[in-house]
């Protein structure tokens, strides 16, 4: 038989006799039927028809990867994990079996593959057409049905978290807030993923961390925070969430790292050793500094956190007068006089403070008075003292300016004395004031009123303070020799 084409594609094709099928003819059936000479004397074709065929082509298995931020295109994937299956044997047009050699050319990701989730592979358009192609006709010759099973799977990245950073403030008394951690913006917690950046942190909220110093630290010094793993691990895994969605996880093995945070010592000033200035008035013995007495004060401390005195002696001391003349010993005459602190106690004063970066003047003022002795002398007796010791005390130079005194009484001054009204001190340590005085008189009538204070007459003769006086004159005339005397005149 003669086709008048080749078949293979789909469509009809004429069929005709050919001489060696006329012969085939003759031989099979004999010389019992008359043939025709030759075979194109059978004008009667028959016709071929080839019906398009069906094939179901299906994309199998899949490949996956862990989120790394970057979109997954056909290039990126594993190709050896990607096979196409068909229900029946697909043929070029010549009759030879074909099967398509998958390139990443022949796939489609269905989707953006960059997040965490299951992406469906499929045979893009370009390689189901490169398929049809291998079957001739352009695809005709069957009935196409794609399908596929094929996935791609993006699972979640793992992150870690480091606490890294450092801040600081200055000692006020308080214990250390996490505002105050996390004020400069340093202390934070950094996260690394994929597509993670100097970005990705998370802040420090209350319970998600422990100090070493057990807790919240108020004393100035360096301290650490490390993270309370069980605490902050929920907080992070909702940072992360809000970052990068579900494409990231974290477990508490995934947490680490230290950051440091120091209380940096208060600087205060015009530091003084003794608060109220120290003063002693002399007594017969040498001055002495009361360190007993002595306070330690400055300008600036915290309340409730006063500076503390280390232990301070007097020998921790040493003189100088007021314009800073370092003085052998001890002050031996009234003045002002400042005791520097030594250089050693200095040091001990800074360690026993370490919440204060002292500024310290050591000059503590002490001022030796001297004292002042008035007494009212009376005159009339021997210089005898009256009423009572008044004692004043001051240092040299300095003055009295009213030292308001009131004769003792029935006393008043004694002729040439005046009564002092100010005092102004020499340097001697003991120093008196005498005052001279006389018995106050006065002429009383105990008839006047104006005179008389108790108004009754009868007071001072009931005090036996007048007497009744009765006096006798007895007369005798003169004797001759006295009135011879006498002048004419005198005796008309």
């Amino acid at each position: 038989m003669i086709f008048d084409q080749t078949p293979g594609n789909v469509g009809e094709y004429h069929v005709e006799l050919s001489a060696q099928g006329l012969d085939n003819i003759e031989k099979a059936l004999g010389t019992n039927y008359a043939y025709p000479q030759v075979a194109a004397d059978v004008t009667t074709k028959g016709t071929l028809t080839i019906n398009q065929g069906e094939a179901t082509v299906t994309l199998n298995s899949g490949d996956s990867k862990t989120y790394d931020a970057k979109q997954t295109l056909p290039s990126g994937l594993n190709l050896n994990k990607y096979n196409v299956t068909y229900d029946a044997t697909v043929y070029s047009a010549d009759g030879e079996a074909q099967t398509l050699k998958l390139t990443a050319e022949d796939l489609q990701i269905v989707g953006n593959a960059t997040n965490v989730g299951t992406y469906q592979v499929k045979l893009s358009q370009a390689g189901q057409e490169k398929l049809k192609q291998l079957t001739g006709n352009n695809g005709a010759n069957y009935k196409w049905t794609f399908k596929t099973t094929a996935n791609y799977i993006v699972t979640a990245a793992t992150a870690d978290a480091k606490l890294n950073g450092s801040n600081q403030k200055t000692f006020d008394g308080t214990a250390v807030t996490t505002a105050q951690v996390n004020s400069n913006g340093q202390i934070l917690v950094h996260f690394t993923f994929p597509g993670s950046t100097t970005e990705s942190t998370y802040a420090l909220q209350d319970g998600d961390y422990i100090w070493n110093a057990g807790s919240a630290p108020v004393n100035a010094g360096t301290y650490t925070i490390t993270l309370n793993k069980q605490s902050i691990l929920a907080h992070l895994q909702d940072a992360l969430k809000k970052q990068v969605n579900a494409n990231v996880t974290i477990s508490a093995d995934d947490l680490g790292g230290q950051a440091s945070f120091t209380i940096t010592p208060k600087a205060i000033t015009d530091i003084t050793i003794s608060g109220s200035d120290q003063s002693k008035t002399y007594n017969g013995k040498s001055a002495d500094l009361d360190v007993n007495g002595l306070k330690i004060t400055a300008n600036g401390t915290v309340t409730n956190t006063p500076l503390v005195n280390p232990g301070i002696t007097a020998s921790d001391f040493t003189w100088y007068d007021a314009a800073g003349k370092k003085l052998d010993g001890v002050p031996t005459d009234a003045g002002t006089y400042q005791a520097h602190l030594n250089a050693n106690t200095l040091v001990a004063l800074q360690k026993a403070n370490p919440n204060y970066k002292l500024n310290i003047s050591s000059k503590a003022k002490f001022t030796l008075d001297a004292t002042l002795t008035i007494e009212f002398e009376d005159t009339q007796e021997g210089n005898k003292q009256v009423g009572q010791t008044i004692t004043k005390s001051g240092v040299a130079g300095s003055t009295v300016d009213n030292l308001d005194l009131k004769l003792p009484e029935n006393y008043e001054l004694a002729p040439d004395q005046e009564l002092p009204t100010s005092y102004t001190f020499g340097k001697a340590l003991s120093q008196n004031l005498y005052i001279k005085l006389v018995h106050k008189t006065a002429i009383v009538d105990p008839t006047d009123s104006a005179t008389n204070p108790t108004k009754d007459e009868s007071w001072f003769k009931k005090n036996d303070l007048v007497k009744d006086v009765t006096r006798t004159i007895n007369y005798e005339g003169l004797s001759e020799e006295q009135l011879a005397q006498i002048s004419e005149d005198q005796k008309k």
